[in-house]
């Protein structure tokens, strides 16, 4: 089983399409979809622009893989949110 992982990227909109990219591969490597690769990403843009905006420097993420899906905690300063994305092996 893969082990969890952090990643930081810059609260700036220019870099934080890192995170959904890194998100997508890793969903790959697990066996999953394109579509789900595709899903994880969406919903961690979503979770990146509610916690980034104007509330710090970086954003932090916690990738943890849990039964049946991924789960990333997003924080950003004194915000965070909290992504669970269920796989559907390819």
């Amino acid at each position: 089983m893969p082990q969890p992982f952090e990643l930081e990227v810059p609260a700036d909109e220019r870099y934080r399409v890192l995170a959904p990219e890194v998100a997508g591969k890793y969903v790959e490597v697990l066996g999953g979809s394109a579509a789900d690769a595709q899903g994880l990403s969406d919903a961690l843009v979503a979770a990146m622009h509610k916690v980034a905006n104007g509330h710090g420097d970086v954003v932090r993420l916690q990738f943890e893989l849990k039964t049946g899906g991924v789960h990333v905690t997003v924080r950003c300063g004194d915000q965070s949110a909290v992504v669970e994305h269920k796989i559907k092996r390819a």
